[in-house]
């Protein structure tokens, strides 16, 4: 038998100290980490100045997200980039896996999205309207969350 060394020895070593110890001591959640499990991580395209746009990444993460947020001068290259249609256009972008979100899209249409999978390129709540997530003001009406790919715009989810 050869004696462990190194990396060997040290993997050993925590072996000992779990065993011993019994339970694992939890890890402190990382700042603005989603309590209990996450579903997705979303990485959010917006101004550094939109205040709005700060307020939706906190329902984000109230509802099980992790949120990346990356600060851009110009979010509308963004949405070029990503194919998203002018029409739909709203203050911030988000990517969810292989999808696009773009403005304050409530959770139902997100947890949809990820669950039903279907072959288009995003979804959208066009604009600004207020009391959507992250926008004050009174809701309205419902919102009319629309899906788009392939050239199409469709409604989607009505909440």
């Amino acid at each position: 038998m050869r004696p462990i060394s190194g990396i060997g020895a040290l993997a050993a070593a925590a072996l000992v100290l779990f065993t011993a110890c019994g339970e694992p001591t939890p890890v402190a959640r990382v700042q603005g980490e989603p309590a209990g499990g996450t579903k997705a991580t979303i990485t959010i395209y917006a101004s550094p100045t939109c205040g709005c746009c700060h307020e939706y990444i906190p329902y984000l993460r109230e509802h099980g997200y992790m949120v990346q947020e990356v600060p851009t001068d110009d979010v509308n290259a963004v949405k070029v980039d990503l194919g998203v249609p002018k029409k739909t256009w709203s203050c911030h972008t988000a990517v969810v896996d292989d999808y696009v979100i773009e403005g304050h899209v409530p959770i139902e249409a997100i947890d949809k999205l990820l669950a039903e999978r279907p072959r288009i390129d995003g979804i959208a709540l066009p604009g600004m309207p207020a009391g959507s997530p992250g926008m004050n003001g009174t809701k309205q009406g419902p919102f009319v969350v629309v899906s788009f790919g392939h050239g199409e715009i469709e409604e989607f989810l009505t909440v």
